[in-house]
């Protein structure tokens, strides 16, 4: 049998890589609207 502690980190490493995902989503979604923003900030 496993050790809690082995059971630990396999149940956070795939709870870590689906929200990595999500994150690296939000960044370019935040970049991208930043941009936006400072090229009418720009022209306005």
């Amino acid at each position: 049998m496993a050790s809690k502690t082995k059971k630990t980190r396999i149940r956070r490493k795939f709870k870590k890589r689906p929200n990595l995902r999500n994150l690296k989503a939000d960044m370019k979604r935040i970049q991208k609207n930043l941009q936006i923003l400072r090229e009418l900030e720009a022209t306005g």
